[in-house]
Order: structure tokens, then C-alpha cells, then sequence
């Protein structure tokens, strides 16, 4: 059988000279008399695999690790987690008919709030993850199982990895065109909630429309989120109505929100992703302390 063994050997290695030599694809006889038909570049896998791993560096190269999606045990719904070493990303995909605001806002598709947690070691190895106000958000256990809080559910659920080939979780280029209609709907919904007219201002669109309005565009569903967690109180919405009349957004040298003669200031960093505008957590902080 020594021969026989040889034989396949040769023929291997024909096939992967064949396959790499001048950056070309070229079948041979010797490779059809064994079955192998070989059409394109494209149908190579050793191709599609140098693919993959062209594309992980590339995200890494852009600031961003591995993007993992996970599938609650419970029903379909599904988020994305991104593991940075030293901090994650989460984002919290929308459903059909989801009830969250941010997944309801704007006409043109969702946008469910990036979350930036940090991660600290609990018991038996496993891996916890907070927002900056220190709630839970994600525990991922040592063998790899998760349990994830939802935002607005009140328990735990088990979730599970499943297949995806997910974007790094980054903001998408929005223009100011986007970000007015944000504003708009958000004065609607707001106003509608409260019971008394509360506007959402953007300002005139900048030089650099794209990359200016990418963080403002967020900024505003990020304060409507906030704003709609603090009005679905009763007392938080007439507080809220009595109080504040307008919010704008004005650029900064760093995320920060005040009240200013009932107007709600909030300050944002162009070109900053996430880290350029405040988190729902931060408005809904600042209005259960302030007003």
C-alpha cells in the first residue's frame, strides 16, 4: 500500500502547486482524473479562510476585537457583544414590533443604543460586564454560557452564541439630514408623553455633514431613551413638562448635560463614536438628580 500512498501524496502536493503558483487557479489532468474540478479563485476554501481572517485584522486594525452574537434561550431575540480586553461593546438588536423606543424612533431603521461595559472577574472564572452607572448588563461563564440583562427586563436570561458575521460595533455614518428627523420625531413622541411641547433642537447642518452628525444623530435618540425611562413615571413626566421646554445639542470639548432657564443643554463630541455623546444611564441619572 506504500504506493498507493505515495501516489496520493504526489498528488497532493501537485493540486496545492497548482492551486498557488503565480497567484493563478489552473486544473490539470492529473487533478480531473481524480474527481477535482476546480472553477475559480472563489471556490477555493483555503481562499475563503485567508478572507476571514483578512477581515478579523482589519477590525482590529480599526479599534474593534471580534464581534460574537448571541440568541436568547427564550425567544429569538438576539445582541452582539465585542470584547476589547480592558472594555466591551454590547448592542441589543431590535425585534420585530419591539417596544423600545430607540428600535421605534426613526422611520429610515432602528437604532439600538452601544453600550461601552467594563469587565470584572466574579466567581468560579466567570466574566462580568457594567455600564458606567455599575449595572449588570452581561455574565459570561467560564464554559462559555451567558446570561444577559435585557434592557427593561428586570431578570436574567440565558443566551447562547450563535452564527453571525457582524460589523465592529461602531456608529454608521448619519448625516444631518438623519439626525433633524431624529429630533423631530423625538419632539413628537416626547411632547405626546409629557402632555406639554418639548422641542428637540439640532442646529443647522455642519461643514462636515457625515462626519459631525454621526454622534449628534445618537446623541438625540440616546436623550429621548432617557428622557422616556424618567416621563413613563407619572411624577417624572410632570416634573419633566414643568421643567424643561426644549433640548438642545450643542458641540463640546466632552460629553456633559445642563439645565439652563429650562432648557436642556446637551454637549457632544463630533467624531468621537460613542465615547462623543452621553449614554441613556447618564440622562436618566441626571434627571432623577436635577430636577
Amino acid at each position: 500500500m506504500a504506493w498507493k500512498t505515495g501516489i496520493v501524496g504526489a498528488t497532493a502536493f501537485a493540486a496545492v502547486a497548482i492551486l498557488t503558483s503565480g497567484g493563478a487557479v489552473h486544473a490539470s489532468p492529473l487533478l480531473v482524473s481524480f474527481g477535482v474540478q476546480i472553477s475559480d479563485a472563489t471556490s477555493n476554501p483555503f481562499s475563503a479562510l485567508v478572507g476571514k481572517s483578512r477581515e478579523k485584522r482589519d477590525r482590529r486594525r480599526a479599534g474593534g476585537g471580534e464581534v460574537e452574537r448571541y440568541v436568547l434561550a427564550s425567544d429569538d431575540r438576539a445582541f452582539l457583544f465585542e470584547n476589547e480586553g480592558e472594555a466591551a461593546r454590547v448592542k441589543f438588536l431590535c425585534s420585530e414590533d419591539d417596544p423600545r423606543l430607540d428600535c421605534q424612533l426613526d422611520d429610515a431603521g432602528p437604532a439600538p443604543e452601544i453600550y461601552l461595559l467594563s469587565p470584572t472577574r466574579g466567581p468560579r472564572g466567570d466574566m462580568i460586564y457594567k455600564n458606567i452607572e455599575g449595572e449588570t448588563f452581561l455574565r459570561i461563564a467560564s464554559y462559555g454560557g451567558a446570561t444577559v440583562f435585557w434592557p427593561g427586563e428586570g431578570r436574567g436570561f440565558a443566551a447562547s452564541k450563535s452564527f453571525g458575521d457582524d460589523r465592529s460595533l461602531r456608529l454608521p455614518p448619519i448625516d444631518h439630514a438623519a439626525a433633524a428627523r431624529r429630533a423631530q420625531s423625538a419632539t413628537a413622541v416626547m411632547s405626546a408623553l409629557v402632555g406639554a411641547p418639548i422641542i428637540f433642537d439640532v442646529g443647522t447642518a455642519p461643514s462636515d455633514e457625515i462626519a459631525d452628525s454621526t454622534v449628534l444623530a445618537d446623541a438625540v435618540v440616546r436623550a429621548a431613551n432617557g428622557m422616556q425611562a424618567v416621563a413613563d413615571d407619572p411624577t417624572g413626566a410632570r416634573i419633566i413638562a414643568s421643567r424643561i421646554n426644549k433640548v438642545s445639542f450643542i458641540q463640546g470639548e466632552s460629553p456633559d448635560i445642563r439645565m439652563n432657564d429650562g432648557v436642556m443643554e446637551i454637549r457632544y463630541v463630533p467624531n468621537e463614536d460613542i465615547a462623543g455623546r452621553l449614554s441613556s444611564a447618564t440622562i436618566v441619572r441626571f434627571l432623577e438628580e436635577t430636577l
